[in-house]
């Protein structure tokens, strides 16, 4: 989930060229990723940081409040915002501009550790 459409569309791409990623869904607003997010049950959410009305953080809080096992990763243009998430049970963040080897090692990790399904939210 990114607010810029263009970070959205490069994040897509580059998830989609790895061949074994399904994209369930993108989305450029916190509401209606929060309001899709029971029904597509995604494996793994990116969500950007700086968004408007409701924030990455903020927004992942929610998300672990209604799908504990779901894997949070952070993406952020600005190091300094990932100070926001202290405490928030997530896999991993990544900074933009995001970079093939970059996603490649990040989805090496993602598969290399299967889902916590006993995790516990710390928000």
């Amino acid at each position: 989930m990114d607010d810029e459409p263009l970070c959205l569309n490069d994040m897509i791409y580059l998830l989609s060229r790895s061949g074994t990623v399904e994209i369930a869904g993108a989305f450029t607003e916190s509401a209606s990723a929060l309001e899709a997010a029971p029904k597509i049950r995604p494996d793994v959410f990116f969500l950007d940081l700086s968004m408007p009305r409701m924030n990455g953080a903020e927004l992942a809080k929610q998300i672990l409040a209604q799908i504990p096992t779901a894997r949070i990763v952070f993406v952020t243009a600005f190091a300094k915002e990932l100070e926001h998430v202290k405490g928030i049970s997530a896999f991993a963040s990544i900074l933009k501009p995001v970079n093939g080897p970059m996603l490649d090692e990040l989805l090496n990790r993602l598969r290399a550790s299967p889902p916590d399904t006993k995790r516990d939210v710390k928000a």
